[in-house]
C-alpha cells in the first residue's frame, strides 16, 4: 500500500452515466491484483471530505518506455463521482493503493464463472483477463454482465463469449446473471466469482450452497477510511460471531463466511 499522486490519462464516457478512469501507476506500490481497490481523493478541498473506493478494472505494466497504468470503471452516483467525472486528462489525483484482498485462483478442474452487476463488472474484467492469460493451462473463464438496460452496455472491449443480462430484456438474456447461471451452468465443478449489488451476491451465495460450488464474492460497501480503522464497511459473519471488514478482511470473501441476506 502506498499514497501517491497519479496522472489522469483518460476519463472517458463508456455508457450513460458511466466512465472509465485510467491512471498512471507508481510501480513501487507493487502490482495490483484482481479484486483489490484504490482509494481516491476526488477533490483537493475538504468537500467531499472522505475518499472514495474504486475497484481495479485493469493493470498494464510498463512496456517499451511507457509507464505502468491502471483503470477503474465507475458510475456517476453522487457529488463525489460527479466531481471526478469532470477531471480532465493531464490532471492529477491523490491515490492510496493497492488495498484489500483479491480473488483466489480457481482450483485445478474448476470452471470459473464470473458474474458482474453494475460497477461490479470492473474487477471481473480484470480477473477474466488474468484467467484467460492462464489458459490453456487452466479452464477459460465465462463472464456474465448484469445491467438494467441496453443503455448501460459499456462501449469497451468485452471477452469473447461474454453473456449480457438485462433486467428489461433490451439486450442479451432477459434476467439476472444468477438466473442465467441457474439455468445454463456448465457441467462439472464450478467456482463462482461475483461482484455487484447485495441481492445478486446473496443469490450467487445461495446458488453456490445449493449446487456445492465454491464461490468468491466481492462486497460493494461504503468505506470511509479503506484501511480498517472506522468499521464503516463491516459485514455480518455467517456464524454470528461478529463482523468482518470489507476493506481489510475483504473485499473478496468466500461466500460461506458472510451472511449476505442480512446486508
Amino acid at each position: 500500500m502506498k499514497q501517491f499522486e497519479a496522472d489522469i490519462l483518460e476519463n472517458q464516457v463508456i455508457a450513460e452515466s458511466w466512465r472509465k478512469l485510467v491512471l498512471s501507476w507508481d510501480e513501487s506500490a507493487g502490482a495490483p491484483l484482481p479484486g483489490q481497490f484504490l482509494s481516491l481523493r476526488v477533490s483537493p478541498t475538504s468537500d467531499p471530505l472522505l475518499r472514495r473506493p474504486f475497484a481495479f478494472s485493469g493493470y498494464a505494466p510498463s512496456r517499451g518506455g511507457s509507464g505502468s497504468k491502471v483503470s477503474a470503471i465507475y458510475e456517476i452516483r453522487g457529488a463525489a463521482t460527479r466531481l471526478m467525472a469532470e477531471l480532465a486528462s493531464g490532471s492529477r489525483i491523490d491515490a492510496i493503493a493497492p488495498l484489500g484482498k483479491g480473488f483466489p485462483k480457481p482450483a485445478p478442474g474448476e470452471t470459473p464463472v464470473l458474474a458482474g452487476g453494475g460497477v461490479g463488472l470492473g474487477p471481473l474484467l480484470f480477473l477474466a483477463e488474468r484467467l484467460t492469460a492462464a489458459a490453456p493451462a487452466a479452464t477459460p473463464p465465462l463472464l456474465l454482465l448484469g445491467i438494467r438496460s441496453a443503455a448501460q452496455l459499456p462501449s469497451i472491449s468485452l471477452p469473447a463469449g461474454t453473456v449480457v443480462c438485462t433486467d428489461d430484456g433490451s439486450s442479451g438474456f432477459f434476467g439476472t446473471p444468477v438466473d442465467w447461471i441457474a439455468r445454463n451452468a456448465p457441467a462439472g465443478r464450478v467456482r463462482l466469482y461475483g461482484c455487484g449489488p447485495g441481492p445478486m451476491l446473496s443469490g450467487l451465495a445461495a446458488l453456490a450452497a445449493e449446487r456445492g460450488w465454491a464461490a468468491s464474492l466481492s462486497a460493494e460497501q461504503w468505506m470511509a477510511c479503506g484501511v480498517g480503522a472506522c468499521m464503516g464497511c463491516a459485514l455480518p459473519r455467517s456464524d454470528g460471531r461478529g463482523y468482518l471488514r470489507a476493506c481489510t478482511d475483504g473485499p473478496v470473501f468466500e461466500a460461506s463466511t458472510i451472511d449476505w441476506k442480512s446486508r
